[in-house]
């Protein structure tokens, strides 16, 4: 993902060319959908019920 960010930084000083900016907006709209797909599958594993009962 550093890439990306990378890319996203080279372009960023020319949003103001039309293509460029509609490209940012659909980069970083695309970008959040990756986080949170990231975020649910590094999530901390749930305990099992028997895991639980054991632990008591």
């Amino acid at each position: 993902m550093t890439h990306l960010d990378d890319l996203r930084r080279h372009l960023e000083p020319h949003k103001a060319y039309r293509p460029v900016g509609q490209y940012l907006v659909r980069f970083d709209d695309a970008r959040r959908a990756r986080m949170l797909l990231m975020a649910d599958i590094i999530t901390a594993p749930r305990r099992s019920p028997a895991h639980e009962a054991h632990a008591q």
